[in-house]
């Protein structure tokens, strides 16, 4: 129903923005519809991060390579930007069947065709995807320009963001009936740009997540210069109903980083990248805790290289085999050491945490409990901070706090009450061991705090 409403409010967010100056000297329309817009968008966001949970899964990704057919998209001196969107995400969507065979993974074109910026959006729309990636290349008058970098549909505008946005959704010229599919878009008006921005706000912070996600992988394991993270207005993610990202892979006006992506392996390292951030982001959306993430990365990429290789089926030199596979050895002890010191600092982590103060008797908060073990950065205890795990028999049980006397603790408990959990109470813990209050009590008298 939500969604309904904003589509219904979409239908006449343009005709506002066509009419804006005779709406602002008629009055009030204009503001109460922008306001019921926002309102709209707040309200659907709250609803569908409700949602979320630990049973949530990542079914279904939509890869959409950007342009194709009469639309070569950005050319470069010997290539053109819709074959090496087309190779990426071909690629990519091999390496997420092959390593990630729950997830069903469809592409808005498997060709070199011209699909509508529109229709993109409808076939994520009606697959119900549950995340959508379209990958572009970019392009510049300053040759030296560079790197790669990750866009989320947003409210949050320079100059030079407007101006890739004109770039960008200009391909809707190319469609004879773009007027009626975009209701009135001008790409040159500020405001159609910021309203347009506010479709996407329910699906903003992951959008932005599963973005940095990606402009991490290609920084930290691609060695690739990363532009960061931005917001502009993209008519390819306007009416997508999840998390949607457009990524450039690079500026095929650069002369390097053009050399890559036109190869077959450059284009397997950038999907290999994509992939890298979309198994992150999948096992940290489905609840899986960051040191199972950790462990399962280390396993699945320790030989990526050749792993990338092997699935994708690239062919190579033999100086290049040689190479890769000394990158293959480098990376297992890389991994391995990451690994460990991963496992040494999280085993010091939780030692602090069942005991942070040296003390032998702690009083905490307890919040809630599950027959099912519930993620500690589940969206149930956004209100509260360092939640502790522990468990009696089959039963798993979450606190708060670290209080060295049950003073320190009843306060916290009414502080805790005021959030969701309004049923909480004191608890008693003995060398990392739950024990009734009252025995904590005695043994601070015995001198065992």
């Amino acid at each position: 129903m939500v969604f309904k409403i904003t589509q219904n409010l979409g239908a006449n967010l343009f005709i506002v923005n066509k009419n804006y100056t005779q709406s602002v000297k008629r009055g009030r329309l204009s503001f109460l519809i922008i306001l019921l817009l926002l309102f709209t968008n707040l309200f659907s966001f709250s609803q569908k991060d409700s949602t979320r949970s630990q049973n949530f899964k990542v079914k279904t990704v939509v890869i959409d390579p950007g342009h194709g057919g009469h639309d070569p998209g950005c050319l470069g001196s010997s290539s053109k930007e819709k074959h090496v969107c087309l190779g990426i995400a071909l690629k990519l969507g091999k390496l997420i069947k092959t390593h990630c065979p729950d997830v069903k993974v469809i592409y808005t074109r498997e060709k070199d065709e011209f699909i509508k910026l529109h229709e993109r959006a409808n076939i994520a729309n009606k697959n119900k995807a549950d995340l959508f990636i379209s990958i572009h290349a970019n392009s510049a008058e300053n040759k030296s320009a560079y790197g790669t970098e990750t866009y989320v549909m947003g409210t949050k505008y320079t100059d030079r963001n407007l101006e890739l946005s004109k770039r960008e959704n200009s391909v809707i010229l190319m469609e004879k009936d773009y007027e009626k599919n975009y209701g009135g878009y001008d790409p040159n008006s500020p405001m159609t740009n910021i309203l347009m921005g506010l479709y996407q706000q329910e699906y903003l912070q992951s959008s932005i997540n599963f973005a940095n996600k990606v402009e991490h992988q290609f920084s930290s394991r691609n060695n690739r210069h990363s532009r960061g993270v931005r917001q502009r207005v993209l008519l390819v993610m306007y009416r997508t109903t999840m998390p949607s990202v457009l990524i450039e892979v690079g500026f095929l006006s650069n002369s390097k980083n053009q050399a890559l992506l036109k190869e077959q392996l450059g284009q397997a390292e950038t999907a290999g990248a994509i992939f890298r951030a979309f198994v992150e982001y999948k096992r940290e959306m489905e609840g899986v805790s960051s040191s199972e993430i950790i462990s399962e990365e280390a396993k699945l990429f320790a030989g990526w290289d050749s792993t990338l290789i092997n699935v994708l089926n690239i062919k190579m030199n033999q100086d290049k085999v040689i190479e890769l596979q000394k990158k293959v050895e480098l990376s297992k002890d890389s991994v391995a050491k990451v690994v460990q010191t991963y496992k040494t600092e999280e085993a010091k982590k939780e030692s602090e945490k069942r005991n942070p103060k040296n003390n032998e008797v702690l009083f905490r908060v307890q919040i809630t409990s599950s027959s099912k073990k519930i993620p500690l950065n589940s969206r149930k205890f956004k209100d509260v901070k360092d939640v502790f795990e522990y468990k009696t028999g089959d039963v798993f049980k979450y606190a708060v706090g670290n209080c060295v006397t049950q003073e320190e603790a009843i306060e916290l408990q009414k502080k805790v009450r005021q959030t969701s959990f309004s049923d909480a109470f004191v608890v008693a813990f003995y060398k990392g061991e739950r024990v009734s209050v009252k025995k904590a009590k005695e043994l601070i008298a015995q001198g065992k705090q």
